[in-house]
C-alpha cells in the first residue's frame, strides 16, 4: 500500500473514530443532564417526603411518619437530614434497633449540637452492649458537656441507668471539678441568693447523683447521706423527674415512708403518672398501710387498667383488709389478663383454703406449682392445707422452703412450731414460736415507727 493511501487510510479510522467519540461525549452530555435532572428530581421528592414526615411526627403519627422517612431515604441515602430524622425516629420505635443506630451513628459527627441525637446515640450503644464505642464518644463529648453542664448530667444519668457507674462517676468528677471553684468562699447566705440558684442547684445535683451510684451499688448509708447533702442543695426540686428517681431508689433501699413521702410530692405535680402512683401503692403495701395502698391501685386502675400486676397488688391489698370477695375479683381478673401468674393462684389457693374448700385449694396449688415450683406463697399454702389434713411431714417440708427464701416470714414459723409440735418435737416447736414472737414484735415495733409524722 503506498504512503499516500495508507496515509488516507488513517485518516478514516481516526476520522470514524473521532464521530464515535464525539457520539459517546453528546450521548454522555445528554445522559449526564438527564441524570441531574433525575437526581434533581429524586432530591426534591425526599425533601417533600422529610417534611410530610416531620408533620406526622408532630402529630404523633410514628407509623406513618417512619413510611414517608424510609421512602425519602430510598430516593436520597446520602442526604444527611434524612439519615438524621430516620435514625431519630427509629430508636424511638426501638431503641435496641441496629438500624437506628447506624443511620445516628452516620450523621453524629455532622450535627454535634443535636444534643438528643448524641444522647440517643450514647443510649444505642448502651443498650447494644457496643462498649468498643462508648469510649470514644464520650471523649468527642468532653467539650460539649464542659460548657453545658444539664448535657453532661444528662450523659451521666444514662451511665447510671445501664450500671455503667464508674463511667459515670469518672464524668461527674469532672463536672463536680469546674463546679468547685464557683462555690469556694460562698457563705450560706450566698447560697440562697436567686442569682445563684442555677449553680446551687447543680452542687445539689453532683451529691444526687452520687447518691444514685451508692444506691445502684446498694450502699445505703452512704446513698442517705448524699441524698441529705442534695436535700441541702434543695435538690431535688418536687415536681422533677429526679424527686421521681429519688422515690424509686428509697423503696429498693426500703426507706418506705421516705419514699411515699417523695412519691406524694411528685405526684401532687404530675397526678397522671400511673407507673408513679403504682410504685407509691407498693410502698404504702410494703409498709402495711393496706387501705393507702389500696386506694392508689383503685386510681391506677382507673387511669391506666393496662398497668401489670394491679389487679395482683389490689387483691394482695383487699385480702389483708379481709374483703376476701372482692380480692377473689381481682385475683381472676389477673388471671383474664394474664393466665400464667401463679401469684393470683396461689393467693386464689389460700381463698379456698380460707373458705374450707380443701379439693379447690389444692387444684389452685398444683396449676401454681406447675408453673413455678419453689414459689414461696405456692410453699406456704401447701404447708397451710397440709397441717389442716394432718399431713405434718409434708407441711414441714413445704414451710422449710418458705423460710429458707425469706427467713423473716412469721406466718411460716408460727406454722411449723404448730407442725413440729403435733409430731412431739417440742425443741423444734419452741424453736420455731420464739422467732415468731421476735419477729411480730420487730414488725409492730417498725410499724409503730414508720406511721410517725415525717
Amino acid at each position: 500500500m503506498s504512503s499516500q493511501r495508507i496515509s488516507r487510510f488513517r485518516w478514516s479510522i481516526l476520522g470514524r473514530s473521532a464521530i464515535i467519540l464525539l457520539g459517546l461525549f453528546a450521548v454522555a452530555a445528554w445522559g449526564s443532564g438527564a441524570t441531574s435532572r433525575s437526581q434533581a428530581d429524586r432530591s426534591a421528592s425526599a425533601e417533600r417526603l422529610l417534611q410530610e414526615g416531620l408533620q406526622d411526627y408532630r402529630a404523633h403519627q410514628l407509623a406513618q411518619a417512619l413510611a414517608k422517612l424510609k421512602r425519602a431515604y430510598q430516593l436520597a441515602p446520602q442526604n444527611p437530614k434524612v439519615r438524621l430524622a430516620l435514625g431519630l425516629m427509629l430508636y424511638e420505635e426501638d431503641p435496641a434497633g441496629v438500624e437506628a443506630q447506624r443511620l445516628m451513628e452516620s450523621v453524629a459527627a455532622l450535627f454535634p449540637g443535636n444534643l438528643e441525637l448524641q444522647l440517643k446515640l450514647l443510649d444505642s450503644y448502651l443498650q447494644l452492649k457496643n462498649t468498643s464505642k462508648l469510649s470514644g464518644l464520650l471523649r468527642r463529648l468532653q467539650d460539649t458537656m464542659a460548657g453545658n453542664t444539664r448535657f453532661a448530667f444528662d450523659v451521666i444519668y444514662t451511665l447510671v441507668r445501664y450500671g455503667q457507674l464508674e463511667l459515670a462517676e469518672s464524668q461527674l468528677d469532672r463536672v463536680s471539678a469546674r463546679l468547685q471553684p464557683r462555690l469556694q468562699g460562698l457563705a450560706e447566705q450566698d447560697l440562697k441568693s436567686p442569682a445563684r440558684q442555677t449553680l446551687v442547684h447543680a452542687a445539689g445535683e453532683v451529691y444526687f447523683i452520687r447518691g444514685m451510684i451508692a444506691a445502684s451499688r446498694e450502699n445505703k448509708s452512704e446513698a442517705m447521706r448524699l441524698f441529705q447533702a442534695a436535700d441541702h442543695y434543695d435538690f431535688p426540686a418536687p415536681g422533677s423527674l429526679q424527686m421521681q428517681m429519688l422515690a424509686e431508689a428509697l423503696f429498693r433501699l426500703k426507706e418506705y415512708p421516705l419514699s411515699i413521702q417523695a412519691y406524694e410530692t411528685y405526684l401532687r405535680h404530675s397526678p397522671l403518672d400511673a407507673a408513679a402512683r403504682m410504685n407509691l401503692a407498693l410502698g404504702y403495701y410494703a409498709n402495711g398501710m393496706f387501705a393507702r395502698a389500696r386506694e392508689n391501685l383503685q386510681k391506677v386502675l382507673e387511669q391506666a387498667p393496662q398497668t401489670p400486676n394491679v389487679h395482683l397488688y389490689l387483691g394482695l391489698a383487699l385480702l389483708e383488709l379481709k374483703s376476701n370477695e372482692e380480692a377473689r375479683r381481682q385475683f381472676e381478673a389477673e388471671l383474664k389478663v394474664d393466665p400464667q401468674s401463679y401469684q393470683a393462684m396461689a393467693e386464689l389457693a389460700y381463698l379456698d383454703y380460707l373458705a374450707g374448700d380443701n379439693e379447690g385449694c389444692r387444684r389452685w396449688l398444683e396449676k401454681a406449682r406447675t408453673l413455678k415450683p419453689d414459689w414461696i406463697e405456692t410453699n406456704m399454702v401447701f404447708g397451710l392445707l397440709y397441717n389442716r389434713l394432718g399431713q405434718f411431714d409434708r407441711a414441714i417440708e413445704c414451710l422449710e422452703r418458705v423460710i429458707k427464701e425469706r427467713p423473716n416470714y412469721y406466718k411460716a414459723h408460727y406454722q411449723l412450731s404448730l407442725a413440729y409440735r403435733r409430731l412431739g418435737d417440742e425443741t423444734k416447736a419452741k424453736e420455731h414460736a420464739d422467732i415468731y414472737d421476735r419477729l411480730i414484735t420487730e414488725e409492730r415495733s417498725r410499724q409503730l415507727g414508720d406511721r410517725a409524722p415525717f
